[in-house]
């Protein structure tokens, strides 16, 4: 972070306590926190209240850590007076709401830098979408770009902070679970480039409906105005919906037909896939026509911004993969692909698409977790989840969870009945080492909040 005025960064925030009016106009500010478990002497620290955790709790870890700087939020300012009264040469700043001034902070400092700002988003593959696109521009540019699935507000100031006047490029991935999010967070970063990946139920249960989930997304868009251009999948059901009404630039990616797709498809397997893009062969890290189709759209924004279809080729093979997004695990007797990190119906539809077409000498398992914030929807997207596992060439499905008893129901009710379902975890690791045998093809899946990575971590030992 380049040192920037605290007065500079708080312009147009409900500013309502300053301990030292003196003090507030000269702070400078070098760096700041919101964790005091990776707390840094000298940070500034903002405390901030969350669903489980009040960050005005751990003051006094900030304090003992020497910080720089408290801002709190002013109906806490009872609970501060100890404090106020031991650090009395310590500025301590009062606002209506810290979670919304983190933003007025991260969009008030990004404001002071001249880069080029691509905002990704979409239902699924946003963040390796996101890697392809950083690995491929950092050929030959300096990028900026936002760590694993930093795509909240406060993974937006996280990653923001680190532009400097270096910085030719940053790269923020977009998350939303709740309407209004991707236009709050477009209204912080004010991107000239939107990528939306694609457009599914993930999230469901907080929107509804497929197209209020697409309403949402197009708000990343709309923030462009006719210098910017968006970025989309040309396949996607809501192609045409996304890119009508608005001011900016389109182009598109796709798997058969847009500005960009692949002239064949030559492998989609275990150790990675190969296609020939604009003439060239490239072999990337990416696995299934739906990680084909992300290193696409990558691709795409590389030779939108001068980028030659070699340095493309160099970053897209240069990219790896990311703990929980498609590692595989070459074990002596069996053989796990790792996509714990999360799962919606999106994306567990393109996973087992993968598996059905891959070669095996033992059987095709498939360890299923819960598909979280589904709402209402959720039986029926579960279900829908066991009619394509009865479909496809998967021998044994392992259920973990409550509501994946839909998928249970589904799979048994068409006469699969290669089915255990768990509902402790512990469990779970112990039917599958006990039911694994040697050949077998263990490819684990799930939400987030479903914990799966212990699953991986017992069968591989990483």
């Amino acid at each position: 972070m380049r040192e920037t005025k605290l007065a500079r960064l708080l312009e147009g925030a409900r500013v309502t306590y300053i301990n030292n009016k003196n003090e507030f106009k000269a702070q400078l500010v070098s760096s700041i926190s919101t964790d005091t478990r990776s707390f840094k002497k000298g940070e500034l620290f903002i405390a901030l209240r969350g669903d489980r955790y009040d960050g005005h709790s751990f003051i006094a870890d900030a304090l003992k850590n020497e910080a720089s700087c408290v801002i709190f939020e002013s109906g806490k300012i009872d609970d501060l007076n100890q404090f106020l009264a031991e650090y009395p040469e310590l500025l301590f700043v009062g606002v209506k709401d810290s979670r919304k001034v983190l933003g007025k902070i991260a969009k008030r400092y990004l404001e002071d830098f001249s880069v080029k700002k691509i905002a990704i988003t979409g239902s699924a593959g946003k963040t390796t979408t996101k890697q392809l696109i950083t690995s491929i521009i950092a050929g030959r540019f300096n990028v900026v770009s936002s760590a694993g699935s930093f795509n909240n507000d406060i993974g937006v100031l996280k990653t923001v902070l680190d532009v400097d006047e270096e910085t030719d490029f940053l790269v923020q991935e977009l998350g939303t679970n709740h309407p209004g999010e991707i236009a709050y967070l477009s209204e912080i970063v004010r991107q000239n480039f939107t990528l939306i990946t694609n457009i599914g139920p993930a999230h469901i249960g907080f929107f509804n409906s497929e197209e209020k989930i697409a309403r949402e997304k197009k708000q990343a868009i709309e923030v462009l105005d006719s210098k910017g251009t968006v970025f989309l999948n040309a396949e996607d059901k809501y192609f045409e919906y996304l890119k009508s009404g608005i001011k900016a630039d389109v182009r598109s990616f796709g798997l058969r037909k847009g500005d960009l797709f692949p002239e064949r498809i030559l492998k989609a397997g275990l150790d990675g896939s190969e296609f020939i893009l604009a003439g060239e062969t490239i072999r990337a890290k990416v696995f299934g026509e739906h990680g084909i189709l992300n290193a696409v759209a990558a691709a795409l924004l590389g030779l939108y911004f001068g980028l030659t279809i070699v340095e493309i080729k160099r970053g897209i093979e240069s990219c790896t993969g990311l703990a929980g997004r498609g590692c595989v695990y070459n074990l002596d007797d069996f053989t796990v692909i790792d996509e714990s990190y999360n799962a919606n119906p999106l994306s567990v539809f393109a996973s087992i698409k993968f598996i059905d077409s891959i070669p095996a000498s033992g059987r095709k398992i498939l360890v299923l977790g819960d598909m979280l914030e589904l709402g209402a929807k959720s039986g029926c997207y579960h279900r829908l989840v066991g009619e394509r596992i009865v479909e496809s060439g998967i021998a044994a499905l392992f259920a973990y969870g409550m509501e994946i008893a839909a998928t249970v129901s589904a799979c048994k009710n068409a006469g699969f009945n290669n089915v255990s379902h768990f509902t402790d975890l512990d469990d779970l690791v112990a039917g599958l080492k006990k039911g694994a045998r040697k050949g077998d093809l263990i490819m684990v899946k799930g939400s987030r909040a479903m914990n799966l990575e212990r699953v991986v971590k017992e069968l591989t030992g990483a």
